[in-house]
């Protein structure tokens, strides 16, 4: 892979594929509904902490010095995080009286994404400042995340059904 394209698959276009991603979501959830709604705040509590893990990634085939592209990594999670979850919380609002937890929602779920940020980045600077091997502990957790997630999506699929996800 040649270096522009290699700088150019950065973890910038993680979070705009995400964003896209989102888009898509909240377009076909027009009017809302209360089923769009819970599928929104799924959203908003899975897809930052996976944008952040994903942003990770580029760091495979990155050009040059690993800890200038772990600053790029974690300047666009800090601000693909809060772009990520502001969009989906505007999305899922009613815009009326129904919206009571949304700031505090909105806090939360940036609060998610940046301790994922943070616990990553800390692992990755802490391997990158010891010159250790940093991509193989990088796919393990890569995969551990995804087993994670997985489990994760499946139970909260299968309480959303019954009542008790969302407080019911």
């Amino acid at each position: 892979m040649n270096r522009t394209a290699a700088f150019l698959l950065g973890p910038e276009l993680v979070w705009l594929l995400l964003l896209a991603t989102a888009g898509i979501f909240v377009s076909a959830n027009q009017p809302l509904t209360g089923a769009g709604r819970g599928t929104l705040v799924l959203m908003k509590l899975f897809l930052p902490s996976v944008g952040v893990m994903l942003a990770f990634v580029p760091l495979f085939w990155a050009p040059g010095s690993q800890s200038w592209f772990l600053g790029r990594i974690v300047f666009a999670s800090l601000v693909g995080v809060v772009g990520l979850v502001y969009f989906l919380s505007r999305a899922a609002s009613y815009d009326d009286s129904r919206n009571v937890g949304l700031i505090l929602g909105f806090v939360g779920f940036v609060f998610i994404g940046w301790t994922v940020l943070a616990l990553m980045g800390g692992v990755a600077t802490l391997f990158l400042l010891s010159h250790w091997p940093f991509l193989l502990v990088l796919t393990w957790i890569l995969v551990l995340f995804a087993l994670y997630m997985i489990a994760l999506w499946i139970i909260w699929t299968f309480n959303i059904g019954s009542g008790k996800a969302l407080g019911g």
